[in-house]
């Protein structure tokens, strides 16, 4: 049997605890990746075949070598000369640059969702004493 909170004080705090417990909780599984489905990325090197200026619009064109075959694919980059050699990263079938592929640490994902669950609480706080008056 759960224990009786007499005042409604008591169940306020109780209520807030255990939502600040478990917006915490699902923050940290997906900030540790355990609901990523990301493929593993395949890094190549390749050479750039339509070169685009940052200051145009569109997307540079690389020709890479997978499994003996040649393959042809857009880049999300600019400002590379035809015929530049350039480091790759390909998953899903989606070519990045291999530097700009690093993303976060595990450690900054953190920080990032526990700013995350801050800001919330705040939010909420914020719509409670507005309800106030």
């Amino acid at each position: 049997m759960p224990p009786v909170l007499g005042t409604p004080a008591g169940q306020a705090g109780v209520v807030a605890l255990m939502s600040v417990l478990m917006a915490v909780l699902l923050a940290l599984f997906g900030a540790y990746g355990m609901w990523s489905v990301a493929a593993e990325a395949w890094e190549t090197t390749g050479k750039v075949t339509v070169a685009v200026s940052c200051a145009d619009p569109g997307r540079e064109e690389v020709e890479y070598v997978r499994d003996g075959a040649p393959v042809r694919a857009e880049l999300d980059a600019c400002g590379h000369r035809e015929g530049e050699e350039v480091a790759l990263s390909v998953a899903d079938g989606e070519v990045h640059l291999g530097s700009a592929r690093t993303g976060a640490t595990t450690d900054a994902r953190v920080v990032g969702v526990a700013l995350a669950v801050l800001a919330g609480m705040a939010g909420a706080g914020f719509v409670a004493l507005y309800r106030r008056g």
